[in-house]
């Protein structure tokens, strides 16, 4: 190395270079001469003037940053890789078990609301049959006022199905006095339940509640018939289907009976015991000849009769008699009837007595509107039929419980005979 070169490298060295820590900085290309002046000069003195350099643009005023609470939360950012992965939300995987469990441990809930629900449900029952009890003890007068009675319970009835659905829990009552009362107010019930799912208007619903109520008042004058205790023969049979005539001449007397629509009440009265395939009385009509209304009666009104027992015969379990309607369709029944009550009350209707995934045994207490096979259910046997302690599982808030059959009430007489007799006795209806 040569003296000038060294020479030169102290010089380097010596001159103060801005950014540079012992290393030469790196060539910044063109550098202003103004930048220049202002690294390798001193500050010049107050006195004088200052370079004039272009107005910058004016910087916009931000605005003062909003308070935390009120500022919106960043999105969460996208994990890089090798980044630790975010927590998972914990698993909806739950055992039949722990569902068993929390149901359990939560039970008073879900039976606070019920019960309100079940007061409340109880009470328009009651109404309901009270008015019922009215109607066919009016009609054998004279005359009588009763139209107005009877659609104002109607409504009452439809307004609560909206809101209520434990009120179809009723539905499985039977009357010991005369079968007749509890029979009207079920079906009509019932009836109406459909008519919301068919999305009936107003109107509609108030003609189709009455036309329920009114639909078997000609029974009364065969009263000795339907209380038979033995099944009726053909003689009997043929006879009492004469009460559809009866039923309609009675409408005369309800004097209130807007004239507007009696006529039309009149066909429903006389056609709720008509069949889809003809196979019905009075006058054997059959699909487009009966009115609509009176098609969803007369579906409501052999499935409440097929659901409660008669001195001949044990009344079918809910669940059987949906199916064996189901499988009637297009010969007794239409199809709109059949949707409309299966949308109702579902494949397992309330009362309906079902053996669960879980092995229990359960009673159905409220069907879940648009789930046919999730609804509420109160469990009251272990897997061996023996008692428990009652308490209420919903099966759509826990899916890994299902129905997996009906039970048929033989099966609970043989297994355990003492409950099966308490089911029998919680079918009569007693006010208290």
């Amino acid at each position: 190395m040569r003296f000038s070169d060294l020479k030169k490298i102290k010089q380097q060295a010596s001159e103060p270079a801005s950014g540079r820590r012992g290393r030469p900085a790196p060539d910044r290309g063109p550098v202003a001469e103004e930048e220049l002046a202002g690294a390798r000069r001193p500050e010049p003195p107050a006195a004088q003037p200052r370079p004039v350099r272009r107005p910058e643009p004016p910087i916009a005023e931000k605005p003062a940053p909003e308070p935390l609470s009120k500022q919106p939360e960043a999105p969460a950012a996208e994990p890089g890789p090798g980044a630790a992965a975010p927590e998972r939300p914990a698993s909806n995987y739950e055992s039949p078990q722990k569902s068993r469990r929390d149901a359990r441990a939560k039970a008073s809930v879900p039976q606070a609301a019920f019960k309100d629900l079940d007061a409340r449900a109880r009470e328009v029952y009651s109404t309901l049959l009270e008015q019922s009890g009215a109607l066919i003890k009016a009609v054998d007068q004279p005359y009588t006022e009763k139209y107005e009675a009877v659609v104002s319970v109607c409504r009452l009835v439809s307004d609560t199905l909206r809101t209520n659905g434990v009120l179809l829990n009723y539905t499985t009552f039977s009357t010991a006095d005369d079968y007749l009362l509890a029979h009207t107010a079920n079906t009509t019930i019932l009836a109406l339940a459909m008519g919301l799912e068919a999305g009936l208007e107003e109107p509609e619903l108030s003609l189709l509640g009455f036309c329920s109520m009114a639909h078997d008042i000609g029974m009364t004058e065969y009263s000795s018939l339907y209380n038979s205790p033995e099944r009726l023969g053909e003689k009997e049979f043929a006879e009492m289907s004469l009460h559809a005539e009866a039923g309609v001449a009675k409408l005369e007397r309800i004097v209130d009976l807007d004239y507007r629509i009696k006529e039309r009440a009149r066909h429903i009265v006389l056609q709720t015991h008509e069949r889809d395939d003809g196979s019905g009385y009075p006058d054997r009509l059959s699909d487009e000849e009966i009115d609509p209304l009176a098609q969803l009666i007369s579906i409501a009104d052999v499935y409440e009769a097929l659901t409660h027992p008669r001195a001949w015969r044990e009344a079918m379990n809910p669940a059987d008699a949906v199916r064996d309607l189901v499988e009637k369709e297009g010969r007794g029944f239409n199809a709109m009837a059949v949707k409309a009550l299966i949308s109702a009350i579902s494949i397992y209707p309330p009362g309906s007595i079902v053996a669960l995934s879980s092995g229990e045994i359960a009673r159905v207490i409220k069907a879940t509107r648009g789930f046919l096979t999730k609804p509420l259910v109160e469990i009251l046997l272990d897997q061996d039929f023996s008692r428990l302690r009652p308490y209420k599982l919903d099966l759509f808030e826990h899916p890994l419980v299902s129905i997996e059959r009906p039970v048929p009430f033989k099966e609970l007489e043989a297994r355990n005979p003492k409950f099966a007799a308490g089911v029998e006795m919680s079918r009569w209806w007693v006010e208290w």
